[in-house]
This record gives C-alpha cells, structure tokens and sequence, in this order.
C-alpha cells in the first residue's frame, strides 16, 4: 500500500501494519472468519474476492501474522440484485438521501467483507478504513450493504453510520456509510501569517537545512512578509497548530519552459491571442501529433470544496520552479537519502537557465539533436514517427556506411522543427515553496482550492522538482510535462489545470450516437484517428465490428463535454495470451470468466484529465463487465498492423507483460497431441500491457532518475528489459545513447541472444527514448555525456555497455620490398585501428551491427547483378574476410548465400596475440571451434567451394584509386606472412572483423574524465567504476586488480550477455525500488570512500551457458553451448579424470552430428548440433536445445544407461519424442525447485525427521561415496514418509495446470 498504518491494541500493545492482500494470505482469513462473518457477508469464496474487488487490505503485525482483512469494490453484491449491469449510480439516487448523491463511481466503494481477530476486531476495523482512504485519495464514501435482519457487529456499527433502508429483488438491506472526513479531516487552509513560524520552521529544518543556510533563520517569516498581489502564503491548519505551507508566485519564465518542455498541449501556458502561430508543418500519416487541450466551461473550483472533491490524496517534501532568473529558487528536500547539496545544485542550475543566457544553450543543444527517438509511452505529449528510418539509401549501394552518413547529416541539417508561437500573456503561476506534516501529507491536495481561488485569471499551476526526488502525493495529482527532445533541463515540470479540480463533474458511461461530433473534435489530431472514429461508428451501427465482435465504447465526460474515449471489445485471444505471455503473474486465470477479458483498441484522454486514467479505466472495467484488458504494441516495421490500435494516452498506467518461451512442437512425431491451434497460432509479433481492477488502484513508484545507457549492446538490451518490466515501477526518463538506435535483431550473427521476435515483444521504444549518436566526452562535474554532433545529454547514473566493435585495420605499412615478415611487427601494430578521424575506401567495411550486415548484402547483390549486366565481362575481383573468429566463417556463407562463389571468396586470418585489450575468448591461438570434428568439416567445405584461406596474414597496405563519383575504393591489398610478402592481391571489397577492440573516441573520453582504465574499464563487484554514478558492464570492462580476476575465465565474452544484464540491473534497482532496499549494503551508502568488505563482495559467478549459434560454409547449421567461463583445449579436456561422458551421435561429414558432454555431476554441461542443409529438418530449435543444459541426466529420461544399452541411435529423434517435451517448458525449471525444496525439507507435520537431503549430505560426508546400501535405505525413507507421493502429485498438477502447452501428457482419469 501507500504507506504502512502503525496501531496499538489497549491491553495487548503492539505494532499493526495495513498492506494489500496477497493470495497466500487466504488460508489464514478463512481461519479469522466466524459464523456471524458469515451471517453478515454470505458465504464469500476468499480467493475469489481477493482476485477481484479493487482494494483488499490484509493487517497484520510484526511477525506477519493476519490479524484482519476487507475487500472494497467498486460495485455491490451481484447476489444481492440490487441494480442491473452494475450500474449503482443510477440507482443511488433514487434512494431520495441528500448526503449519498454525493456519491460517485468515482469517490465511492462497497465493502464486501470484514473479518478479524475477535478481541482485535474494533482497533482492526479503524485501521484498515484508515489505511483504506490513505491508500486511495479519491476515495471519500465507503459504502456497506447489510440485509436488514443482521445486525451489524460493533466494530463497524463504531464506524458505519446507517443511512438507509430499501426493498429490492435480493430482499431488504439497509445501506451503511463511511465519510473520509471522519477520519482523515479536510484540512483549513488560511492565509499564513508570521506567528505560523515557530510552527513551520521544525518542518523545513528537519527536511533539510539547506534553505536556512541559504537564507537565514527567518527565510519563512521574510517570505510571509513579502506577501503581494503576485505571491501569497498559505498555511494548512490542523488542531490549531500550523502543519503545512506553501508559497506560490505569479512569475512565470514561459520562454524558457516552452523552450524545455512540450507544453504545446497546454497552450504553452498561455493565454490565447490572435497573433499566436500555431500552423504546424505537413505530417505524416503515421505520425503521433498531440493531442489539444479541450476546452471546458468555465467552473468556479470552489464548488469542489464544499462537496469534498478535492480528495487527491498528497504530501510533499520538495519544490522548486523555473522562474525570471532574478529571482532566487527555493527548495524544501525530504531528508531520504538525496543530499541537500545535491538539490541545492540542481535548484541553481534551473534558476541560471531561466534567467536567460541559458536559453540559448537549451536551443542549442535542442538543434544539435537530429535522430532522436521519443519513447511512445510519451506520445501524447510530443510528436513520434512510428515509421521505420530507411536503412539503406536509394539507387548505388555504398558499402562503407560512413560515405551515407555523410549525405543523411546534410539531409539533417537542413531539417528544422517547428515551434508554435504564443504572443499570449502567462496563464500560469508557480508553486515555489511547500512542506507538509507526514501524517497529513495526504490531505495536501486541500492546498489546491484556495491557490486558484487567489489567482482567478490563472488556469494551470506549474512545479518542478530535481530528477532524484521522489513523486510525493501532490505530484501525483499533477500531470507531469515531458522535456523536449534534447533537453538537458535536471528538473522534472509538473502541471495542475483547474479543471483537475472537477472530479464529481467527471463522469464515465456508455457512448450515445450523438457523442460522435464531440469524438471527432477531441481526435482531430490523434494518429490513426480514421481507425478510431471507424470503430465508433461501427458501435453505433450495429454494437459490433465486420467479424460479428462485440465492441463497447465508452466516454469520459466533464460537463457536457466529451474529453475522453475509450473503445474495448472481447479478448478473443485470451488461450494464446496466456500461453504466450505471464499473465498469472497479474491475475488468476481460473478465477476470471472468458467473457472478461478485454482488448483494448483506443484510449484517449485530454491532457488536463490524465490525472484521472485510471479512474477512467476502472470505471471502464466495472461498466463494460471486464475484469482485465489487454493492449498491443506491435514492432515498427510492422505499420500495417499497428494501425488497428491507436497509441493510447494511458500507456504509463498499464504494466508490461514479459513474453513466455514457447515449446517448438516437433509436428510429425505428435501428430493428434498438439496443442490447440489457438496456441500453435502464428501471430505477429507485439508487447502486450495490461490493467485489471486490481491495478487501477495500485500506484506505481515513479522515477525521475535520468539513467542513460550507453551502447545498443545485448547487455544494454537485457539491462533495459529488467528495468521496464518492474510492474511497480516506472522510469520516465530511460535513455538509449547508440550509433544506430533500437537493433532489430536481423543478423542475430553469433549469439542467441535477441532475436527480433524478442526485440518485438519487449517493446522497449515504449519505454526507452532512443538517441542516435556515439559518446565522445564525459563531464563529470556537469554529469553529462558529449555525442559526436555536439550535443549533451544529461544523466543521473550512467551505464556503459557499449563494449568492444570490430575496426577496420589500420595498415602496417611495412616495406614489402624489403621482405618484411610478421616477426617484424608488434602487438600493438597488428590491433591498430584505422585513423577514425580520417574516412576509409568506400569498399572497406567493419560489420557490427545489424545495418553493416544489410549494407552487406545489398553491397553484394548489387555487384552480381552489376557483373552480369556489364557489357564486357571481366573477372570480378575476390571479396577479401579479414578476421580469425567465428564470426568469420558466417560472413564467408553468408557471401555465398547472396550469390558470391568461393572462388570470389578470399578468408585472410591474422595472427592471434593474447591481449586484454582485445575482446578475445581464448588464451591463446586457439581453434575456433575448439572441436576437431567440426574445425575438420569447415575446412573441408571450403575447401570444396574454393575459398582461398590465407593464414597468419597481417595487413600490410592497402592500393586505392578515385571511382566516377570521386571516392576512393581499395583496388588491391598486401599482407605480411612469417615468411614472404603477399603483394597486391585484387579485391572488390575487404570485409573487416579485425581487430576487435574498445573505440578510441570512449577510451578518450573515460580516460579524460579520469575514469581508472587499466587496459580496460576498471569496474568493482557491483558493476561501478571509481565513479559511483558511473557503472558498466560487458567486454568494455574488467574487474579490479584488488579481486585478483584478471584471467580470462573472468572476461564478460566468456559470459552469457543477458545474465550480465540482469546482474547489473539488480544492483541498480535497490537504488530506486523500496522493496529492495534491504539489499544495499552500508558499504555501497557510503561508496565515495573505498570500504568494500572484499571477503562478503566477491566477484559475481554466473551460470547461464554461452551461446554461439550460425550458419557455416557449406550450408551447415551450427549451435555450440557451454558453461560459461574460460575454454580449455578440448583434447586437453577429454583427458581429464573428471571429464565425464561424451554422447555422441552422428556424424559430421554425414551432416547429423550430435554431441552432448555429461560432466562429473552427471549433468549436461556442452552441447554441440551440426546439420546439413540437406538434414537442416532434423534440426531442433535452438530455444529447445538451450533447455538441456544443466539439467541431470535422470531428468532426460536415464539417458546414459539408454545410450550404454544402445538405445539411443539419434539424439535429434530423441529430443523430439512426446515425453521430452516437458523439458523444454518454460516452467520446468520452477518445477524442478519445487521438488528440490521437497527434499530439502522435512515432511510435513514431521519437523523431528531429517530431510532426504540432510541424510545424503551425512552419508556423503561420512563415507564420500553411496553404497547400494544406502541408495536402497534412503529410497524406503523417501516412501515410508510420504514424500514420493507429494512429488508424483506436483508433477502431476504441473501437468494439469500447463495442459494447454502439454496435452501429449497423460492425467489421471484419462485412461
């Protein structure tokens, strides 16, 4: 919940603390629960309660014993057939009682039930009802129905005041009310006079000093004082005793703030006039515009007042607002772990920029910014082409990218932003100052009234605050401002317009055909509007779409006007979500019917009402009968289909869902035991959100933290897929810093890490804002980073994951005439790069992303279509690979597949020096493929296509001359051996993956920054440099001399990529998450200071295998996984005592090799797959290959007793039997720890007898190895005790619950 609710019990004292319940929490309910519960509330199903109302509050002491619990919903008892469709507020009316026509679905819940300890049951029912209105501001009745003949129990007839007695279908009830007022009392909000000193000035100083340093002991009183038309103090009053206050200020710097943020939905603040320029460029269809901001009748706010609407629960701890530079900022900073030197710096920064001279910089920086990409969670604020930027250019196809970069700059350069013009005056005053109690915090939305009354030609209330301080609760009824693309302003802008302040006038219902005019005036300029209104009109028509689907549109209306819209209809692809997506991380499937699962296809909300989104969608959820909705987000390139949504505004309030790991069905050997074609339905790709009522009043903890990750990396990628997925978190300023933006996982060359169906249903464009561009410079000081354009951008923590890239090579230029011979050059000369600053031959390229490899392959067709249109024929020249790496082999195949042949193909391999500064995994000059068999058939299969392998070749020089549009191309090359000279070698293209190396421009940078590098970036155990705002992982960096992990086992490359980034993003999130809080040491608190216990931070181990996944020459497809760490030569190994068992079935020159290495521990700890194009179907998937590893060969059905009695004469047939299937499911690991814990427990009721796995653990340290004996001793405990039962029942309900994934499973019942 929002905040934990501390109470006593008279006689028996002790802590209580109100959260929301959780499913486990059932049980222990049921046993509170007594006949006269029953009597009053009916026999209620608990967990079926919990799953649906919208609060359920669980109380509970220290030792988190349940001491009492109550579920709210937003509708009343279905049983009691009170009002039809759930409709109450048409109903409440009718009851003829003044005080409940106050009453709205908005401000109003049912309690469905009650229950506690008995002797606990007064001071329980208090505290949950306080904690209830705590947890929900807009909450101000809490209704409870009870038949007539019940009497209510003196605990809540002490808080349920009777208010009246009805008839209806389910009999007679009395209802019974509950007003916030009784217990959290509406502040009085008053001018502040200078006696409200002594009373304010322990708030300000116990938050933070910094303002009386600043200003002096009497800064409140001065600011009383100075009290005008323009600025006012108003002070909150509580028991007659000052509690709160606030300062706020007609001083508006509009200039700068149009400047900074995307205030062009709010008018930029001002006031409307007739010379106001706001025509806007043409824009794409596909473009996100903004959406305007309705106008609404004028409302005199302080009728909210006296209604007690204003119920928007707040707190606050800090302000600060951007105003004329003449005048001072002022903050008041909660004391929470921000220094106060740290806000007092950020309030300093935006108070010189809005002075003025830093406007021009804010617009400078603005206009250097030329490819970014705005996260689409913020579309409704700014504009963001959801097209895809052409990769490639038009007509030649130049192979260097470096020669189209140049053209798109020019391009870009010419390109200019269209900023409207307002000529009208402020129509905005500023929040300045303001501090509250805790314990009244939530009732700072009472301040609201009175500021607008005291400015009644105002219309919108502005604040900001430093990125690093939390949303307190006044924040929250704001609506926040996105910054400009490019703004490097270390504030975050908040917005309040008036008419936030009509609640009860906000109403949700069902959409009338004459609402259609009003829609068309709120979409007007709302991307895939077409689509929007097309639906609306089809509801109107017939209540359903041309497939015979239901669809229900709803509108959000404030006085006659519509300012909101929302269109669902039926999920009628609930079967594939939920076995596609976890979904049951956020909902119990069982307990939701079908029919109450919703797809949500439009979703628009006036800026100034985005405060009430989710208000919006719970009303949605409770009138449309839906219990949960689903919204997609399909990929970029994926225009088509993207438009049968529009990008809803509501986007930051649903949670993402992470993708499920599918099974790959083996077709033909299941045949009639597949799943449902619903599952095996081949969709497209998309991120799928959610809501459920559950969720509508459940708040996210907002982050501000500007966190820039440097580099598109799998780490980068894996790091930002933590992060989003928190579903109680939500980081609104994510930062991709990459040449290229969003991969798309195209050329997925050598890893299995991310592919673009992964990429796709991450989504992370919705979450992350993408800037195209390469860090040449850090400022430490000013904690931003400086892109190749000039620009800055600005971060709180900075991640740098942008590891190693190939280079091209700069030539040695030794003199071939005298013989030169690779002894003659140094390591340093072998990985010297090209000279960055200068540009190479337009046919020289360094593939190393997904754009270089389609360059490629556009290159390479182009030249064959080239050569056989060319009216004189001539030998074409070879295409020249130079590297000695895995990556190699792929780009020699992948050459061929694009219509090369081998002879056109030249591999020069370089010599290997073992280095650190190269991303190298090896010691030494190592094969490979570290596997005979496989090295044998590589060169074999070139061999046979004629690809000339040149060995320990070493770039020499390079021969160019100008071609018809002046660029110089490389004509031929010349290399270096042990021996003599190769000269003059011709070449259409050389293709470079040598050497690989850190990029000079982010060496530059770290190391002027004074970032410790030692030969790589120097990180400690949790991933931070000797700057503890600046952290990195990957093969960029390396562990501290101090950990003694130098060697190569150590290395990143020799680690799965994804891993590290969830490594990294756990030691990340307890800076932010306050669930994780207990997980920073004291050590990291204080990390300015070297005091790292090294015997309790130890280096992290890692346990995900390394993948490496391609297609070789010869058309064979290869997989190689194996533990993680450093490589051993494979002839050494297979010697070793310890080694283990080989499996090994096929044969590579055959095409259907197998090999699987099972190691002491008898689990499977290598697995290599090789198949020819010819056998290419006996290829598993490589996603349920990647499911064997380390598993126990018992689990894979006795496999080395099946292979020692021949049994096994394939393993590809093996794995492809219907009894393996469950070994590639998603869940099976957490199956398999369910067992463990089994056996690692004592059986129930049975606390005095040992474990399974204590009695192995005794016999093993008793005699080291197990007799027969034994094995027979421990298998009679293990039934005698009842534990084999309890494992053959989890296998079994494992089964039956993931049927729909495993129907080639036998139940019980079925035979």
């Amino acid at each position: 919940m929002s905040a934990s609710t501390i109470g006593t019990f008279a006689g028996n004292e002790q802590p209580l603390n109100a959260r929301r319940t959780e499913s486990v929490d059932a049980p222990f309910i049921l046993l509170l629960s007594s006949e006269k519960t029953h009597k009053q509330f009916g026999n209620v199903n608990v967990v079926h309660l919990i799953e649906k109302a919208n609060l359920s509050v669980t109380l509970c002491n220290l030792k988190n014993e349940v001491l009492g619990f109550s579920a709210f919903v937003d509708y009343p008892q279905f049983e009691y057939e009170i009002c039809e469709d759930n409709l109450w507020e048409k109903w409440i009316p009718n009851l003829g009682v003044n005080m409940l026509n106050m009453c709205t679905p908005i401000n109003s819940m049912f309690m469905h039930y009650f229950t506690a300890q008995q002797e606990f049951t007064m001071a329980t029912a208090t505290e949950i009802i306080r904690a209830v209105f705590n947890a929900v501001p807009e909450l101000y009745f809490v209704l409870l129905l009870i038949k007539r003949d019940q009497e209510l129990e003196p605990a809540l007839a002490n808080i349920f005041k009777p208010a009246h007695t009805f008839k209806c279908k389910g009999g007679e009830f009395t209802l019974y009310t509950c007003q916030r007022h009784n217990h959290i009392p509406t502040l009085h909000i008053r001018e502040a006079v200078v006696e409200d000193t002594d009373d304010l000035t322990p708030l300000f100083t116990n938050l933070d000093s910094l303002l009386t340093q600043s200003y002096g002991d009497y800064f409140i009183s001065e600011a009383i004082e100075s009290q005008s038309d323009h600025h006012h103090c108003l002070a909150a009053e509580a028991d007659g005793k000052a509690v709160g206050f606030m300062s706020i200020s007609s001083a508006v710097n509009l200039e700068f703030l149009q400047d900074t943020y995307e205030l062009d939905v709010f008018h930029g603040l001002a006031k409307p006039h007739r010379d106001d320029d706001l025509v806007k460029h043409v824009e794409s269809e596909t473009s996100m515009a903004t959406i305007s901001s309705v106008s609404v009748d004028s409302v005199d706010p302080n009728d909210e007042a006296a209604q007690h609407e204003g119920e928007e629960g707040s707190g606050a701890k800090q302000e600060t607002d951007a105003k004329e530079g003449e005048e001072k900022e002022e903050s008041a900073t909660k004391a929470d772990g921000d220094g106060a030197d740290g806000g007092a710096k950020a309030d300093e920064d935006v108070a010189s920029n809005a002075g003025g001279s830093g406007r021009a910089s804010v617009r400078s920086n603005l206009s250097r910014h030329s490819s970014i990409e705005g996260k689409l969670s913020d579309a409704h604020m700014c504009p963001s082409p959801l097209t895809n930027d052409k990769s490639l250019q038009e007509g030649r196809v130049v192979l260097n990218p470096m020669y189209s970069q140049l053209v798109e700059g020019d391009d870009k350069k010419k390109r200019k932003e269209f900023r409207p013009i307002y000529a009208g005056k402020s129509n905005a005053f500023t929040i300045q100052l303001f501090c509250i109690e805790e314990m009244h915090e939530m009732r700072s939305v009472d301040f609201l009234p009175r500021i607008f009354k005291l400015f009644p030609d105002k219309d919108f209330a502005v604040i900001s605050l430093p990125h690093l301080v939390p949303e307190f609760p006044l924040i929250q009824n704001f609506v926040r401002v996105t910054p400009r693309i490019g703004s490097n302003s270390p504030h975050e802008l908040y917005v309040f317009h008036r008419h936030g302040l009509l609640s009860s006038n906000f109403v949700v219902r069902k959409a009338r055909t004459d609402d259609l005019d009003k829609v068309k005036t709120l979409v007007e300029k709302i991307a895939f509007k077409e689509r929007l209104i097309a639906d609306v009109e089809k509801y109107n028509d017939a209540r359903r779409d041309e497939m015979g689907k239901e669809i229900q549109v709803f509108v959000a209306d404030c006085r006659d006007q519509v300012v909101g819209i929302c269109v669902i209809s039926r999920e009628e692809d609930i079967e594939y979500i939920r076995s596609h997506y976890n979904i049951e991380d956020f909902i119990y499937y069982n307990h939701h019917r079908r029919d109450e699962h919703g797809h949500l296809h439009h979703f628009v909300l006036n800026p100034i009402f985005q405060n009430f989104s989710k208000m919006f969608l719970k009303e949605v959820l409770r009138q449309g009968e839906k219990s949960s909705l689903y919204y997609p987000v399909y990929a970029h390139y994926d225009n088509g289909t993207a438009t049968q949504h529009s990008l809803i505004t509501g986007l930051n309030y649903l949670v993402p869902i992470r993708p499920r790991r599918q099974i790959c069905y083996p077709m033909q050997e299941l045949g009639e035991n597949l799943p449902s074609d619903r599952i095996l339905n081949d969709q497209l790709p998309y991120a799928l959100n959610h809501i459920n009522r559950k969720l509508t009043l459940e708040p996210k903890v907002v982050v501000n933290a500007s966190i820039v990750v440097v580099g598109a990396s799998d780490v980068a990628l894996s790091f930002l897929e933590i992060l989003c997925f928190c579903p109680h978190l939500r980081f609104n300023n994510l930062i991709l810093v990459s040449r290229r933006g969003f991969p798309n996982g195209e050329f997925d060359a050598n890893v299995h890490t991310f592919s673009n169906d992964d990429i796709a249903k991450m989504s992370l464009r919705t979450w992350v804002t993408a800037i195209k561009g390469t860090m040449i410079g850090l400022n430490r000081g000013h904690k931003q980073i400086i892109l190749n354009d000039g620009s800055t951008v600005s971060y709180d923590y900075l991640i740098l994951c942008n590891g190693q890239q190939y280079h091209i090579p700069d030539p040695t230029g030794c003199d071939l005439q005298k013989l030169a011979t690779n002894h003659d050059l140094t390591p340093a000369a072998l990985y010297r790069p090209f000279d960055e600053g200068k540009i190479a031959p337009e046919n020289v390229i360094a593939l190393n992303d997904d754009y270089e490899y389609e360059q490629l392959v556009s290159w390479a067709v182009q030249l064959i279509e080239d050569h056989e249109q060319a009216e004189v024929k001539k030998e074409m020249s070879p295409v020249v690979i130079y590297g000695r790496n895995f990556a190699s082999y792929l780009v020699v195949q992948l050459l061929i597949n694009c219509g090369l042949k081998g002879s056109q193909v030249v591999l020069v391999r370089p010599p290997l020096f073992n280095t650190q500064i190269s991303a190298n995994d090896d010691d030494g000059n190592m094969d490979t493929f570290n596997e005979p068999a496989i090295s044998k058939l590589v060169e074999q299969a070139m061999q046979q296509l004629h690809v000339k392998v040149l060995e320990d070749h070493v770039l020499a020089k390079w021969t160019t001359k100008r071609n018809n549009v002046g660029n110089d191309v490389v004509t031929h090359v010349s290399f270096t051996t042990d021996t003599k000279p190769l000269d003059q070698l011709p070449v259409s293209a050389l293709v470079c993956l040598h050497p690989k190396r850190i990029n000079y421009e982010t060496f530059t940078a770290l190391n002027d920054s004074c970032i410790v590098f030692d030969g790589r970036l120097t990180i400690d155990a949790d991933f931070k440099t000797n700057d503890p705002l600046v952290r990195a992982a990957g093969p960029l960096v390396k562990y501290s001399r101090r950990y003694h992990a130098s060697g190569s086992a150590f290395r990143p490359e020799n680690q799965s990529s994804r891993e590290i980034g969830f490594r990294l993003a756990m030691s990340v999130l307890p800076i932010f998450d306050p669930t994780l809080e207990h997980l920073i040491s004291p050590a990291e608190e204080h990390s300015s200071k070297d005091t790292i216990d090294l015997n309790q931070k130890l280096v992290p181990l890692y346990h995900e295998p390394k993948v490496i996944k391609g297609e070789l020459p010869g058309g064979f497809t290869y997989l190689h996984v194996r533990k993680p760490g450093a490589r051993s030569v494979y002839e050494l190994d297979v010697d070793k005592s310890d080694h283990g068992m080989e499996i090994v079935t096929g044969d590579t020159m055959k095409g259907n090799y197998f090999r699987l290495h099972i190691n002491q521990y008898n689990c499977v700890e290598t697995i290599t797959c090789l198949v020819s194009a010819e056998n290419y179907h006996m290829m598993l998937p490589a996603s349920n290959i990647l499911q064997l590893y380390g598993v126990h060969e018992r689990f894979l059905n006795n496999l080395k007793e099946r292979f020692n009695d021949n049994l096994i004469a394939d393993l590809y047939g093996y794995f492809r039997q219907p009894w393996s299937m469950i070994l590639f499911h998603d869940r099976f690991p957490d199956f398999k720890q369910e067992i463990r814990e089994i056996l690692s427990s004592s059986p129930v009721g049975a606390d005095n007898i040992p474990s399974i796995e204590a009695m192995v653990n005794s016999l093993v340290d008793e005699d080291l190895v197990i007799d027969e004996s034994q094995r027979e001793l421990l298998l009679k405990h293990f039934e005698a005790v009842g534990q084999r039962r309890s494992v053959e029942k989890k296998l079994l309900n494992f089964i039956s619950y993931n049927y729909y994934h495993l129907p080639m499973y036998a139940k019980p019942g079925m035979i």
